[in-house]
């Protein structure tokens, strides 16, 4: 399985999972609930960045399984002159992102405004990993699709290149993490320093 299917694969598998992180600010409980969505993928993935090859026009929410099933290859990708600083980074890092939501990660307050260089990107947290030998960011925002202000999706994830995307950032300290299985309706709780405290 070369990176591109890997990635899709790994992103398929999260789409049937939802996190809630737990932090706590100025004596305040807040939740973040985090969902994935087969349409985010080519978003993710940085197809945007391959406008200079030819490929198969797919729904979005279709691109994973096109890429599964070989419809859209890594061969046809890694043409494009984006394929190794805009694409490659992404995919690596959608292929770790399970196992780092599973375990460590910093999580912040994203304010772009702080940083000492310019990004277009508009987020609410930032999650950055530092579990496997190359970091890797991965920011999330409100979904404008629910009503609530607690439910998020992905809108970027790379790995970490020059900038360091945690630099002025407000850390955010997680106190609880929980993971549904949304197929079997099967909560596992990652970690938990709220019942420590009691």
């Amino acid at each position: 399985m070369d990176i591109l299917q890997e990635a899709a694969k790994a992103w398929k598998e999260l789409t049937q999972y939802r996190y809630k992180f737990t932090y706590g600010y100025k004596k305040e409980l807040h939740s973040i609930h985090l969902t994935f969505s087969l349409e985010d993928f080519p978003h993710l993935a940085g197809f945007q960045y391959l406008e200079d090859i030819s490929l198969p026009n797919y729904n979005s929410s279709k691109i994973a399984d096109r890429i599964l099933e070989k419809k859209i290859t890594f061969e046809q990708i890694k043409k494009s002159s984006n394929y190794i600083n805009r694409v490659q980074p992404r995919l690596f890092a959608l292929i770790q992102l399970k196992y780092s939501l599973d375990n460590d990660f910093n999580l912040y307050s994203f304010f772009p405004k702080m940083y000492p260089f310019t990004t277009q990107i508009k987020a609410d947290y930032l999650i950055s990993s530092h579990v496997n030998i190359s970091s890797f960011v991965f920011i999330i925002k409100n979904s404008i699709l629910e009503n609530s202000e607690y439910d998020f999706v992905c809108c970027s994830i790379f790995e970490q290149g020059e900038r360091n995307y945690e630099s002025n950032q407000r850390l955010r300290t997680i106190l609880k993490k929980e993971r549904l299985h949304i197929p079997t309706n099967t909560y596992t709780i990652l970690s938990d320093k709220l019942s420590q405290k009691k």
